[in-house]
């Protein structure tokens, strides 16, 4: 890139909500990379609200890719394709950075029209044909095992020198107006509680779940040691928020069942709160990234891979030979039941406790 003239870099990370929550240090490390930078970032409609506000962002360009797909017969669904190609290709984009490494990325980062155009090499794309859309091809190191270390390796390639430690780059930025309302509301539910710890035990893999007895036992036991903690339980669907309220029934208590939040709504809650438990899911990552700690269950994913990390986090791995199984979806491990049992509520109360003690 020309160090001499005005920069405009375009980010493209799509989906899914985890995803997009790792990636966000993206924002903060290019601000110090490239003082003056022009930052836009192309992602999924229903993940836009993760980033939206982000004084590091020039423009977040939402694309609703799944709907275009579905209704492409429609003259609004290609209309609206057509103004999404138009906005980016008035980006006058220097570079595009495909943190994603799948043909639809591939597809919007080629579409961009930017002459450089970084991504993963052969090892790193998640859909080989990827690389056909980009034109440098960054190559992770071995050190390089989190999944925000490899991202920033791609970031990193036109700059030289080191990546940061991720956990030190900011991520989401939340408004002192929303942070009020979420104060407001966890007042409103539980008046005068300290600490206060979120809940949310929703996610889309079964091999990723904890019972609902794990989740309520863990909030008994941080009772007897905090008399005054409140607990609050976040949802995304319907399943979740049922499941939600049989927590809440088994914890007793100081437990509330939070409304249906909004992205920037929950971020905002999470750092109020200050502390969430969770599995490996989308709430978590953004918990971490607006700066909660978090404590978090891993058994079908890998925490060394995607959990929070940084002095302010604790993850559990499930100890079986066959932990990290990447066991997708609905699909159920013969050694489900086992995996789920082989991290107590006393594992999980333990670690946090140490937060909230400020034990290293």
């Amino acid at each position: 890139m020309d160090p001499s003239g005005p920069r405009a870099i375009l980010v493209v990370k799509l989906s899914a909500l985890g995803d997009v929550a790792h990636a966000l240090p993206v924002v903060g490390y290019l601000g110090k990379a490239a003082p003056g930078v022009q930052v836009d970032w192309v992602v999924d409609r229903r993940f836009a609200g993760l980033l939206e506000g982000n004084p590091g962002l020039r423009r977040v360009i939402p694309l609703d890719l799944g709907a275009w797909k579905k209704e492409w017969a429609a003259g609004s669904s290609r209309r609206e394709a057509a103004n999404a190609v138009r906005l980016l290709r008035e980006g006058g984009y220097d570079a595009a950075f495909d943190i994603q490494g799948n043909i639809k990325s591939g597809v919007v980062t080629r579409l961009s029209g930017a002459g450089l155009r970084f991504g993963f090499d052969r090892s790193g794309v998640r859909e080989s044909p990827n690389l056909l859309f980009t034109n440098r091809h960054v190559r992770s190191r071995p050190e390089d095992v989190h999944v925000t270390q490899k991202i920033l390796r791609v970031v990193n390639a036109p700059f030289g020198g080191e990546i940061p430690s991720w956990w030190t780059v900011p991520g989401i930025v939340t408004s002192e107006a929303a942070d009020n309302e979420a104060a407001r509301l966890l007042g409103e539910l539980l008046p005068d509680r300290n600490p206060r710890l979120a809940i949310h035990a929703g996610t889309t893999w079964n091999t990723k779940k904890m019972d609902p007895d794990f989740w309520a036992g863990v909030a008994r036991l941080l009772r007897e040691r905090f008399p005054r903690v409140g607990v609050f339980l976040s949802w995304g669907t319907e399943g979740e928020r049922e499941e939600a309220e049989v927590i809440r029934r088994l914890a007793g208590g100081a437990t509330r069942v939070l409304p249906r939040l909004a992205l920037r709504q929950m971020a905002a809650l999470y750092k109020v709160c200050g502390y969430m438990l969770g599995p490996d899911t989308g709430p978590l990552h953004i918990a971490a990234a607006a700066g909660a700690r978090t404590v978090s269950i891993f058994r079908g994913s890998d925490g060394k891979y995607a959990a929070p990390r940084g002095p302010g986090h604790r993850f559990l791995q499930a100890p079986l030979p066959c932990t990290a199984c990447q066991i997708k979806g609905d699909k159920v491990c013969d050694r489900d039941a086992e995996c789920r049992k082989s991290i107590p509520p006393e594992a999980a109360a333990g670690a946090m406790v140490g937060l909230m003690e400020g034990v290293t």
